[in-house]
């Protein structure tokens, strides 16, 4: 097996982890009835838990040192997984993971356009082609289908406008997070500081909504797998930036996008449909990201001016 299609593979199961956090953190968000909460917990849950990884390896401990050289704008990327994680943590119980995918799909994959083609990514800069292009129009025209299958009260417009700008920010975070791997090391390094800054993030968020609203969590989950989400989140960013050198932002966000599918749909399937299950028009928004996500991979005959 070649060293990309390793990575593709290894990027698709990831892409499945995300799916499950989705989830995950929904039902931590369901139970304190506090979205914001669950993702202040769900990131500082994973933030113990890379720190405890990277104090435990001497040679993270000695990369960590180099991230005082790294631009400061490079460590950023925690802003999108914070942004993930709370949209995310909303929006599922609302719209399904099916449909909150695809959200995350249009959003991901235009951004990867736009990041592959300035370089931000540690790769360098990828030329604009028809096929990529194409693709995240189909991208965004899965978004329009699927909502058709919500009812125009629910708020679905607004909250997948949200979703597709989550999306976009992941997409960000992949290429951030890679520069700071290819600089420090050490993916559990950029790892660790993608969550420092998240979870501060989220805290300053949680904080200051509290000033207004209050603070209100007396009922704590018992169930242990309601708290993995930030271990979850913490092995896709951990992954990503590795293997975002290799395959490149939008080629990653490909695979990771096939991985979120193929988990989103049969999690909202074995949801009963009293509750939300999947609309046939979610699955037709799916399976036309699918036909996007094909499109995007095929060779370019011709490279598009910039």
């Amino acid at each position: 097996m070649s060293r990309t299609t390793a990575a593709l593979v290894v990027a698709v199961l990831s892409g499945a982890l995300v799916a499950v956090q989705a989830r995950v953190n929904a039902g931590l968000a369901e139970r304190l009835d506090d979205p914001l909460l669950a993702a202040v917990l769900s990131f500082g849950i994973g933030l113990v838990f890379v720190a405890g990884v990277v104090l435990a390896r001497p040679r993270a401990r000695a990369a960590w040192t180099a991230v005082r050289d790294v631009p400061w704008w490079t460590r950023l990327g925690g802003f999108g997984g914070a942004a993930l994680v709370a949209v995310g943590a909303f929006a599922a119980p609302r719209i399904g993971v099916a449909l909150l995918t695809v959200g995350l799909v249009a959003g991901q994959t235009s951004a990867g356009l736009v990041v592959d083609r300035v370089g931000l990514g540690p790769g360098g800069p990828h030329a604009l082609t028809a096929p990529r292009v194409g693709g995240a129009v189909l991208c965004l025209a899965a978004v329009l289908v699927s909502v058709t299958g919500k009812g125009a009260g629910d708020g679905s417009p607004l909250l997948l406008g949200l979703v597709v700008a989550s999306g976009f920010l992941i997409s960000l975070q992949q290429a951030l997070n890679g520069r700071v791997r290819r600089q420090t090391g050490d993916a559990g390094v950029a790892t660790l500081v993608n969550f420092l800054v998240g979870t501060a993030a989220l805290v300053s968020a949680y904080l200051l909504v509290g000033a207004f609203v209050g603070w209100d969590a007396d009922s704590w989950p018992h169930e242990w797998w309601l708290y993995t989400g930030g271990p979850l989140g913490a092995t896709f960013v951990a992954v990503a930036a590795v293997i975002v050198r290799t395959l490149g932002v939008l080629r990653l966000g490909l695979a990771v996008i096939a991985g979120q599918l193929v988990g989103a749909v049969l999690l909202d399937l074995s949801v009963p449909a009293a509750d939300h299950g999947v609309a046939a028009a979610t699955l037709l928004g799916v399976a036309l990201t699918f036909v996007a996500v094909g499109v995007s991979g095929l060779p370019a005959r011709e490279r598009m001016a910039a």
